[in-house]
């Protein structure tokens, strides 16, 4: 193959992975918000899970006390917080009564951190609707009456409520629209609604269950040891025959999932375990697809604008440099489709962003291997 025609491979690659972003965002369900509510509105109860997250949980309880919604219940659970995190969910408890504090009990054999805190949280609800919420995840003012909209027209036994991601520092705004892009580049919405299909998507962020689903697939208790348990709660919604609804939510529910590139590394490498399973052969060859797509369209064009500088208006170098924009043109649909379809927004370092998750990858692959712990907000879990 000549140095050519792997460009214009790449840049067919963009072209495709745009085309495929602007046509899922399409297949997306999409519920108005200016339906009104029914005379008698659902119930709803909130559960924030909260471990050591005092950066973090006063915005997002601020967020939940705004919500335009009438019939609210908001339970902040703390799991054993070394951090101001109890204290702020305190304060706002004594300023709002329908904001509730809980404590998570210790922690018993078996359990994983998160999976523990929300099942101890949620074993006597009543509501109608239960939403379990992460404490980086920032709401606007309609987003609970968006969700319950949402559920009474899909009649779903779990929404999926599609964020916009924020990302504020120089790596997450590398790395993070990357992952974005992969993400709703393949994550197709009909298989995700079709009853018919296995395929399931869980976004632990922000998960929006009929309470009378939620406990007929177990629970929190069903998955009491999964390291990414959204995945597979998802999966007993579907084995249980509830629809499953993946609804467009970048206007009304927004993410940001690391605010260092420390914690961005943890986080994806505790992701990325258990998205490979079994299969960590797959690894080298997904960080090799990443450099290949990411990194090739500005390093083409750095280097065939020197090659032309340096040899002159000779027909290879022109050819070279023709193509090499073309493949770098490409690259850029593809950040225009994002940014249009779900307000991501991937900066001009995303060359730098597919070598970081690249070797996200790769390392997440190695601590398996080696049958090295997952890390985690202080916990250890084992290896998969």
């Amino acid at each position: 193959m000549s140095l050519t025609s792997f460009l214009l491979g790449v840049g067919i690659c963009h072209l495709l992975m745009a085309l495929l972003v602007v046509w899922n965002r399409a297949r997306t369900t999409h519920v108005a918000l200016d339906q009104p509510l029914p005379t008698r509105p659902p119930t709803v109860h909130v559960l924030v899970p909260a471990r050591n997250e005092e950066s973090n949980i006063g915005d997002c309880i601020a967020a939940l006390r705004a919500q335009d919604y009438p019939a609210l219940r908001i339970r902040v659970i703390d799991d054993h917080s070394s951090d101001r995190t109890l204290q702020i969910i305190q304060q706002h408890a004594a300023e709002d009564l329908r904001v509730e504090p809980r404590q998570a009990p210790d922690l018993p054999k078996g359990w994983l951190g998160k999976p523990h805190a929300l099942w101890s949280g949620s074993r006597d609800l009543t509501s109608d609707y239960v939403l379990f919420l992460d404490a980086d995840v920032r709401l606007r003012p309609h987003a609970v009456r968006h969700a319950v909209l949402a559920a009474l027209a899909t009649q779903a036994g779990l929404v999926n409520m599609v964020p916009r991601l924020l990302a504020a520092s120089f790596w997450e705004r590398a790395a993070q629209p990357v992952i974005a892009q992969i993400l709703f580049t393949f994550v197709d919405p009909v298989r995700v609604r079709d009853s018919e299909s296995d395929f399931a998507v869980g976004y632990g962020p922000f998960m929006f269950f009929q309470r009378a689903a939620y406990e007929e697939i177990g629970g929190h208790a069903a998955v009491a040891s999964e390291v990414v348990e959204d995945l597979r709660l998802a999966q007993r919604v579907k084995q249980a025959r509830f629809p499953l609804a993946y609804v467009q939510g970048t206007n009304t529910v927004e993410l940001r999932m690391y605010d260092s590139l420390r914690s961005l590394i943890a986080g994806w490498k505790k992701n990325f375990h258990i998205a490979l399973g079994g299969a960590q052969w797959f690894a080298p060859i997904g960080a090799l697809l990443l450099l290949l797509v990411y990194a090739t369209p500005p390093v083409a064009l750095l280097a065939a604008l020197a090659y032309f500088a340096q040899h002159g208006g000779s027909a290879f170098s022109s050819k070279l440099l023709t193509v090499a924009a073309l493949t770098y043109g490409a690259d850029w649909l593809g950040r225009i489709a994002l940014r249009a379809t779900y307000g991501v927004t991937l900066r001009g370092v995303r060359g730098l962003g597919g070598a970081l998750v690249a070797y996200i990858l790769c390392a997440s692959s190695y601590q398996a291997v080696m049958g090295r712990p997952v890390t985690w907000r202080g916990r250890s879990y084992p290896a998969a």
